[in-house]
């Protein structure tokens, strides 16, 4: 699973900004065999975007959304170093049992946006 760390996407509009990235889910205190992804939310307007409002699937190559499941402010067991930039600290967490049925070729992150009452989707890059 180490191998394909490095995977990001972002979504972007004229009022959010939704960041996502493939972690370690170790450095989470997850299980190893767990997907995991870091999500950061950003509102353009100075607003607070609330986690509680954003539900998150993972969505292979055929469409078939998977159901994940969120931890709001997580925190990471890695430490930088002094002289390094701080960590980055994610809104949340999203996370499944990794599956045979998930190919990375063209791996995507769904989620509904409760104000906007629609599903949107983030493609993956590595």
């Amino acid at each position: 699973m180490l191998k394909n760390l490095g995977y990001v996407g972002t979504y972007h509009d004229n009022n959010i900004s939704v960041n996502v990235l493939l972690e370690n889910p170790i450095d989470y205190g997850l299980e190893p065999t767990a997907l995991v992804f870091s999500i950061t939310l950003k509102a353009k307007n100075d607003s607070v975007l609330q986690p509680e409002d954003f539900t998150f699937y993972i969505m292979d190559e055929t469409d078939r959304l998977y159901n994940t499941q969120a931890i709001p402010n997580p925190t990471s067991s890695i430490e930088a170093a002094p002289d390094d930039e701080p960590v980055r600290q994610p809104d949340m967490l999203i996370h499944t049992d990794f599956q045979h049925e998930f190919l990375f070729q063209d791996l995507r992150i769904a989620f509904y946006y409760r104000p906007y009452m629609k599903i949107s989707i983030i493609k993956l890059k590595h």
